[in-house]
Parts: C-alpha cells; structure tokens; sequence
C-alpha cells in the first residue's frame, strides 16, 4: 500500500511517537561535569563582557563512545553558534543568557537521530563543562525493540524510510529485510521488519560487526539489495528508494578522481540491475544508461585503486552527477600492479556475489558429499527443498517460505525444476540460493515481483572461467 504523507516530524503514528520520546530524552538530558573535558585544555572562551554568558563543554557520541569532533552547536534564545574541536570540546559566547544547546552532526543524521542537546541546570550562575551526548544504547533499545537486546552479541539497530523514486511518496506497508553472515558462528541471519504508515521501520538485533544485505518490496514496488559497510555504531539510518520493475529506467552520471581531485581515466563501474559495465573518460566522467530506478549498487574497479562499493539512489528526477574519490592501494617495494586476467562475466558476477554473502552458496563439492542434490540444499533458511515422492527419490522441487513455486535460473537463463532435474549431479558447478527475490541479483528477478526464493543452478560448463 503506497501513500502521500507528510514528512516525518509533521505526521504522527506508532514508529514516529517512539522516535519523538527518545529523542525527547536526548534533548532534555542534563548537563553534566565532564572529567575528560576538565583533563583537556578547552577550546579559549572570547572576550565576553559582564552582560553576556559563556558556555564550555564536550560534544560526546556514547554509541561509539567517542568525543564527537565538528559538531555544529546552537545557542537558544540568541541562536549564538560555535564547532567542537577534534575532541569535541566547545566555548560558546552569546549576548545573553543560554537556556539550551542543540548539536547537529552529519553522524547524528546518520543514526537518524537528527540533533541531540541540553538545557542548562536549575540555578547555574555559570554553564561550565557541560556534556550534551547522545542517548545510550540502554535508552534507545526499549523505546525502539519489542524484543530484550542479547547479552552476549553485539548487536544493534537499523532504522530508516522507504520512499519510491519521486523522493516524496511514502511506502507503507513494505517488508524490509536485512541479511547478513554472522562473524560468531558463521551462520546466516536475517531480521524483518513492515513498514508503518508513515514509511519507516525499525529493525533490531543486527550484527554490528557484519556487513549486512538490506532491500525492501511491496506489492507494487521494490528496491535492489544493498550492503552496508560492518560499523561498530549500534545505530544506523538506512533510507531506501522503491520502484516497479516496469518503471522507464535513468541515466546515472558522475565523475571519478583521486585523492588530489584530479579525473580518472578506465576506471569501471557497475551498477546493479544493468547488464553492461562502462569506463570513465579522459576527463574522469562516465555516464551509465537503463539503470534501474531504486536504492542500487555502484562498483568501481581500477587498476593500482582501492576498489569502491556504494549506495547510491536514482531517482526519477536524477539529482547533481555524483563525485566519487579513489584511493590508491599501498604498493610494497619490488611488487608491480597490473591487470588481472580477463574472465568470463558469468565466473566474474558470480565471485561478486559469493564474496558479498548476499545469498546461499553451494559447490560442488558439497553437493558431491551428499547423497542427493537435494540433500546438499535443505539447510538455506527461508526456502524449502522437497522431494517429490510420486517420481524418483533424487528429484526434487524448490519453493519459499510461503509454498510459492521458486523462480529457477540455470546457467543465467529462466528455467524450470524439471530441466534442473534432469542435469547429473557431477555436472552441476554451484548452486545460488536467494530465500526471497529481494536479495537476488536484479537481472534474476522476475518481472513480476513477489517474496518468493530464487534458486540458480549453474552447470560447469556455464561457469568456466
């Protein structure tokens, strides 16, 4: 179900009332007396006449705990501003007395916490070493998550809103979910969550340590599936863009540099959902056509360069060309970079995906080990493997969660269980398992999209490097 709402702090409902009492309590904690801030020299308060009131202190994340550095700070009344030094000390000087401070940060808009602040004790002649920090994690997890945090594992929280690609329209009712790979024991995980009806959503219990896979569909529309860098922040604001696969497609434009701003030339990008990579020109620019509308993927790959994944959103209305900096690899005395050998796409993608964790892999060297292919692929969460006992004991079916017949690829091309039946065993390569289709490689989705799985067989000779 898709609305037209208001912004989010013009609306209300249950995910926005929860955000507004946590951070009620971020705004109207009090001051405190800061030991790292009395250790430190402070930043050096102005001149002030005697009609006018110094306020010192420390801007501090207790997420990450860590001193927030370039916190922008308003003074009210007066609207007096200054910025926190490296060690998220400040001096504010106003023309008269401050009653609150408000930081603003882009890391707090990341958390989607927007601002954090602090009123001024009862009865402070003087407002020295104050601490304006944002809420604990304590404070924020019961406000948040239905469920009690884990003891034992790090774990933390995602939150954001899903909007279609006009960047207004709100999506309601939207299944958002993440999947990642856990650094504990291994094992895959996923958490989900629906959007309300205001778009947002609340996901708890993820991984802080993991690079998590996150995407979003509902019945009309739906956004490809994107991994977000491993954090130690437990909190995080993740805003995702829908749109139908049958929306007309966009041009994504951007330019390349190195660290100094200068353009690179032949750097590849990729961009999911389009078949075809490109190369930056002389001048550092490329242009990608046919992308689809939606939160997407963007690879870069260059030679003697860190190569470089991000999110990026296209839009319908497609904002100013993005500006992407490389970074050169360290390069070790007596070791020369060069190109590696060329390999087929399909070997190429597939490395990819293996290596991002978004799905469930398994060789050949499992499916060898067990006594049927099917055997090899019971244990993929979210999706069932069945016999199918009216034929031979080695055949099977695929289907999700919810019994929907599972969409089949064999080696890049739509198929069927019945054709994957027939393949021997030691001719199988690999099998790509994707529980629904919101985590499956865009040019493997159906054009129309639902929650069922995705399985892709591929033969050893469709995956010859």
């Amino acid at each position: 179900m898709i609305r037209r709402t208001r912004p989010f702090g013009e609306a209300s409902g249950a995910l926005a009332s929860r955000w507004a009492r946590t951070l009620s309590v971020a705004l109207l904690c009090i001051a405190t007396i800061s030991n790292s801030a009395r250790a430190q020299n402070p930043p050096s308060a102005p001149v002030c006449s005697t009609s006018c009131d110094v306020v010192t202190g420390v801007v501090y994340d207790s997420l990450s705990a860590e001193p927030l550095g370039g916190a922008f700070i308003v003074a009210s009344p007066g609207g007096a501003t200054t910025t926190s030094d490296s060690l998220g000390r400040f001096a504010l000087t106003s023309d008269g007395r401050v009653q609150q401070l408000t930081v603003y940060h882009e890391s707090l808009d990341g958390m989607g916490l927007g601002a954090i602040g602090a009123i001024r004790p009862p009865n402070a002649e003087r407002w020295q070493n104050a601490t304006v920090s944002t809420p604990s994690l304590l404070t924020i997890w019961p406000r948040l998550c239905d469920s009690r945090r884990p003891d034992r594992q790090r774990t933390g929280i995602i939150t954001g809103t899903a909007r279609l690609a006009d960047n207004t329209t709100r999506v309601s009712g939207a299944k958002v979910i993440v999947q990642w790979q856990s650094v504990f024991d291994d094992k895959q995980r996923s958490e989900e969550a629906i959007t309300d009806s205001l778009g947002d959503y609340v996901i708890c219990g993820v991984e802080e340590l993991a690079e998590p896979m996150l995407a979003a569909l509902s019945s009309q529309a739906q956004s490809g599936a994107i991994m977000l860098p491993s954090q130690l922040s437990p909190l995080r604001r993740v805003d995702l863009v829908l749109a139908s696969l049958e929306a007309p497609r966009a041009m994504l434009r951007g330019k390349v540099v190195n660290g100094q701003g200068a353009p690179l030339a032949n750097v590849r990008i990729d961009v999911d959902g389009v078949a075809d990579e490109v190369t930056t020109r002389d001048d550092g620019t490329f242009a990608v056509a046919n992308v689809p509308l939606g939160s997407r993927m963007l690879s870069l790959r260059a030679v003697g360069y860190s190569p470089v994944s991000q999110v990026v959103d296209v839009l319908t209305e497609q904002r100013a060309s993005l500006v992407i900096p490389l970074s050169r690899t360290i390069e070790l005395e007596g070791v020369k970079i060069t190109e590696r050998v060329t390999v087929r796409r399909e070997r190429s993608e597939f490395d990819v995906r293996r290596r991002a964790g978004s799905g469930r892999f398994v060789d050949s060297l499992q499916i060898m080990k067990s006594p049927f292919v099917r055997a090899a692929l019971q244990m993929t969460p979210g999706v069932q493997v069945i016999s199918l006992g009216n034929r031979a004991t080695t055949e099977f079916d695929i289907r999700g969660r919810d019994g929907c017949q599972a969409h089949i690829y064999l080696d890049g091309t739509a198929s069927d269980i019945d054709e994957v039946n027939r393949i021997p065993p030691a001719n199988i390569a690999a099998v790509e398992m994707y529980p629904s289709v919101a985590f499956a490689p865009a040019r493997f989705i159906m054009v129309r999209a639902d929650v069922c799985a995705v399985a892709i067989f591929w033969t050893k000779t469709g995956l010859r490097p």
